[in-house]
């Protein structure tokens, strides 16, 4: 357990600065419609972090609930694929080492500008969570719950739950979080969740620089991380190929930083099961290399990004 927490330490804290956490703008205009630039967007046309988290309201074009009301008593428990016995640990990187889709001009920009050191002025530093999608494909365990009209998946890293709505709807104006608001159904196996209203300093990755990754998995240094859009929305898919073989494929959409929608790498998670298949109490800690943690101040003591590259990449090589 220890191990497997200081990797993921290692991981996100090779690349993130310890920020006080977001707040919510409380009187903020609905956002405009889609295409419209971010807030905080420059004349320039390079995008910055929005300096407010706008209420938002659903998309037009969200999903509407599936006809069928699987999900919405007890009793259908037993007609559901079994997401719910153990926990489900990923087996897949959480970054994707070779983003393809175009970006906007204006992410364009960004991305060319960015700086790995400085410009990460997002969620993730110290104990505080990077938000979705990063949180739930860190590699840490999910543990999947049912109760009628909703299902939860509890995430051991930054012990984090997030509750969706079983053919539900979009709260009117929810309030911009880190886990967004949720509403699933059930299309035959698979189980269909859509995200929105989400905290504007989530960990988001944009693309990756070229020529960059070792050779099992992309480091976070070496990603473009920067701000959404008002109307970022997230559809996953969840099916078991097997008994106890979980994918989980994920789309975005966000057209001030793509210019079509966005197919994330496709995680696969493995069923853990007996006591393996507890979820473990998270404790955010310090002793991961090569990240040194002040648990006082909340902060992470950065090292160059080139040493750290260098010191994974020896460790990856044996």
């Amino acid at each position: 357990m220890k191990n497997r927490k200081t990797l993921l330490a290692a991981i996100m804290g090779s690349a993130m600065m310890a920020l006080p956490s977001a707040g919510i703008a409380q009187a903020v205009p609905p956002p405009g419609p889609a295409g419209s630039p971010a807030p905080g967007s420059s004349a320039q046309g390079a995008l910055e972090r929005p300096t407010a988290i706008p209420m938002q309201a659903p998309s037009p074009n969200t999903m509407q609930p599936a006809s069928t009301a699987l999900g919405s008593k007890w009793s259908d428990v037993t007609k559901l694929p079994d997401f719910f016995a153990g926990n489900w640990q990923s087996v897949t990187s959480f970054l994707d080492r070779e983003p393809k889709t175009p970006l906007t001009p204006k992410a364009k920009a960004y991305a060319d500008a960015f700086k790995p050191i400085t410009d990460i002025p997002f969620a993730g530093a110290g104990c505080k969570t990077p938000g979705m999608p990063t949180i739930q494909r860190l590699g840490s365990p999910l543990k999947f719950f049912f109760e009628p009209g909703m299902i939860a998946i509890y995430i051991e890293n930054s012990s984090m739950t997030r509750f969706i709505k079983v053919n539900g709807k979009h709260a009117a104006r929810p309030n911009p979080s880190y886990l967004g608001d949720s509403i699933g159904h059930f299309e035959g196996n698979e189980f269909v969740v859509e995200s929105i209203a989400f905290a504007d300093d989530i960990l988001f990755q944009y693309t990756n620089f070229p020529g960059k990754g070792t050779s099992r998995f992309v480091l976070p240094i070496e990603s473009v991380f920067g701000p959404h859009g008002p109307n970022l929305r997230m559809v996953e898919r969840m099916k078991l190929l097997d008994p106890d073989t979980m994918e989980i494929t994920l789309t975005i959409y966000d057209d001030t930083v793509w210019t079509k929608p966005y197919v994330a790498n496709t995680q696969i998670f493995k069923r853990n099961r007996g006591d393996a298949g507890i979820p473990a109490e998270w404790v955010c800690g310090s002793g991961a290399d090569p990240l040194e943690f002040d648990p006082v101040s909340n902060e992470s003591i950065m090292q160059d990004p080139a040493d750290v590259l260098k010191k994974l990449q020896a460790k990856d090589a044996k």
